[in-house]
């Protein structure tokens, strides 16, 4: 008889995603059974990484080696709806998925992407891995979006910041949401950029609360104060996954029993 297992949904987020690494530590390290894993974003290149099969500790050490020189190539004259081709990212991706399709890989996966012409949420669940993580990793004005199956797709943290409906149709019955999206500021605004942006976090807050309320667990790492580009803080980042983790285990080993 099958251990009963988790779904895990790993959030957008940008660099702050690399807590998801941590977050999935844990979990393993307790011996969590997880059945299949939906990303958005960052979230999702973790999730297809884990999926084929690479060691998390292998991943933590690529994340605290990455700096972005290795990821970003930027455009002279921005083209095409971005400023960063995204060709860095794409030779990292096929490092080590090379080749792969979604049957290739050791769990059930599923990667969303936001179709940029219809506003439309893409769950990939089959085809190139490499191209899907491309596509939901392009962020709006800074990747080029990715042209695939006749559709201009983008981030797919702008539909589904935390994808628990593409996990429920990988067949998830127990579901985990990991959340590494912005705290809201408190105190004093300085400036009127700073009331926009805490607009802006406000409408996905209240978005990413409509759609996680069908997640059993949702784990949110304190990293909502970590700049978005910083990679040089991968192993803070990690270790406020892990933090985030092992206060939501008991929650988790509730879900299972």
């Amino acid at each position: 008889m099958d251990r009963p297992g988790i779904g895990i949904a790993l959030g957008a987020g940008a660099a702050r995603g690399l807590a998801h690494i941590g977050v999935l530590q844990v979990l393993q390290k307790e011996g969590i059974n997880i059945t299949c894993v939906a990303g958005a974003s960052i979230g999702a290149l973790i999730g297809a990484l884990f999926c084929a099969g690479i060691e998390l500790n292998r991943l933590e050490q690529l994340a605290s080696y990455l700096k972005l020189k290795h990821i970003i190539d930027f455009s002279v004259f921005p083209r095409k709806g971005g400023v960063i081709q995204g060709e860095k990212l794409r030779e990292v991706l096929n490092v080590f998925l090379r080749d792969m399709s979604f049957s290739d890989l050791k769990l059930p996966y599923a990667a969303v992407a936001t179709d940029l012409t219809t506003g439309e949420e893409v769950i990939f669940r089959r085809g190139s891995v490499v191209t899907a993580v491309m596509a939901s990793c392009a962020i709006p004005g800074v990747f080029v979006p990715i042209k695939t199956a006749g559709r201009l797709l983008v981030d797919g943290g702008l539909v589904d910041r935390v994808p628990i409906r593409a996990l429920r149709e990988l067949g998830a019955t127990r579901m985990v949401g990991v959340d590494v999206g912005p705290n809201l500021r408190t105190g004093r605004f300085r400036s009127a950029v700073e009331v926009t942006m805490q607009a802006f976090d406000i409408m996905q807050e209240v978005i990413v609360r409509l759609k996680t309320t069908e997640a059993d667990v949702l784990i949110r790492p304190d990293v909502g104060d970590f700049s978005l580009i910083r990679l040089d803080k991968a192993n803070q980042l990690i270790e406020r996954g892990r933090e985030a983790a092992i206060e939501a285990l008991p929650q988790i080993k509730e879900l299972i029993r």
